[in-house]
């Protein structure tokens, strides 16, 4: 199994950002604070429904949004499933699944 897709909007310091992955190892460089952690953040989000770093979901929305939008495509010998996750800045959260 391994993540083919992710996409983020309004997450943290991403705008937009949208990357296809591939079955193998993925490495992600560039300066510190440049929003390396938070894509990992976001795969951790998407799998337990929770931040490893803050305990409300607030701080995961960008500063100046309504709702982080977090979706990943997973594949698993050829079959596919998609999660997207709205995450509001206030009020309740939305998931869906393929």
């Amino acid at each position: 199994m391994f993540v083919r897709a992710l996409a983020l909007s309004d997450y943290r310091s991403w705008d937009r950002m949208e990357i296809d992955l591939r079955p193998e190892p993925t490495i992600f460089v560039g300066r510190n604070g440049f929003g390396k952690t938070n894509l990992l953040e976001s795969l951790f989000y998407l799998a337990t429904l929770r931040s490893h770093r803050v305990s409300a979901d607030a701080p995961l929305v960008r500063t100046g949004a309504g709702a982080a939008t977090v979706r990943s495509t997973v594949e698993n010998d050829g079959r596919e499933l998609t999660v997207e996750l709205t995450i509001a800045a206030q009020g309740s959260n939305k998931a869906t699944v393929n």
